[in-house]
């Protein structure tokens, strides 16, 4: 998903939003794994950080039937392609915000569920944000987090140290992205709720090597701000040429990781 305090990153995933959701099917299935693992039975109305799409709030939608919605996402293209699927289901209450999860206009306090898919981890402030998706949820309500776990794509990593020159902004957001179980343990303990489940799910995936680089220019084109076209075409020649030799007869090998989070407000 997208959703950032840096200008740079909502506008790149604006860029590509039209390509989003082909590119991350594996996040749209985990997006259903983290709704399958919330409690329920049911909640009156929902709010989605970093809702991009819309693809985490149709999985939540399809199984708890919540009709009263609200998405906040930092990039407006984003939330044009969540207009376009919602054309397509009338009978929701969806309220749409272009804004930054640390300013968020939502009341305190008012919904059952919070849930953020793919976002938290573009969250330069990440304990901040925590509290701030804390406060507009109910004593007694759920929020849910699905976001980058530690040592995900550290083979991606490896090819971007090892080009010459090396590719330091990409490979600097690694450890800005990404999170391991106690981390997240603080990050909402420290907002206030009380943890219900937190894992990792660790996964090699094997895919054709255009595949991967198409997904990573998707949701990482923020990352070439300040490159020329000549510098970007030379840049993505020598990284898809990289990513060719460490591939195998399968494809290119990579670790697929996402920390998952339920956490309970207390009453």
């Amino acid at each position: 998903m997208s959703s950032s305090d840096t200008p740079s990153v909502s506008a790149g995933f604006s860029l590509n939003a039209s390509d989003y959701d082909k590119a991350v099917r594996y996040n749209i299935h985990g997006a259903k794994r983290l709704i399958d693992a919330m409690p329920g039975p049911s909640y009156a109305n929902m709010l989605d950080v970093g809702c991009g799409t819309g693809f985490s709030t149709m999985a939540f939608v399809n199984r708890f039937g919540t009709a009263e919605i609200t998405g906040v996402d930092a990039a407006d293209g984003m939330l044009d392609q969540f207009r376009t699927k919602l054309a397509e289901q009338p009978g929701l209450e969806v309220t749409l915000h272009a804004a930054d999860v640390l300013a968020m206009p939502v009341p305190d306090n008012h919904f059952d569920a919070v849930i953020c898919s793919m976002a938290f981890h573009w969250f330069p402030k990440k304990a901040e944000a925590a509290v701030a998706m804390a406060r507009p949820l109910k004593p007694g309500g759920d929020m849910a987090i699905m976001c980058s776990g530690r040592g995900a794509e550290h083979e991606f990593r490896q090819i971007l140290t090892e080009i010459y020159p090396p590719v330091p902004q990409w490979i600097g957001t690694f450890d800005l992205v990404q999170r391991d179980i106690d981390e997240m343990e603080v990050y909402l303990e420290d907002a206030g709720l009380e943890i219900l489940d937190i894992w990792m799910e660790r996964r090699i995936r094997r895919v054709p090597v255009e595949e991967y680089l198409t997904r990573m220019r998707v949701v990482a084109s923020h990352l070439n701000a300040g490159y020329t076209d000549e510098q970007l075409a030379d840049l993505d020649a020598k990284i898809t040429a990289a990513t060719n030799k460490a591939a195998g007869p399968r494809g290119f090998e990579y670790t697929f990781t996402k920390l998952y989070a339920i956490a309970r407000k207390p009453d």
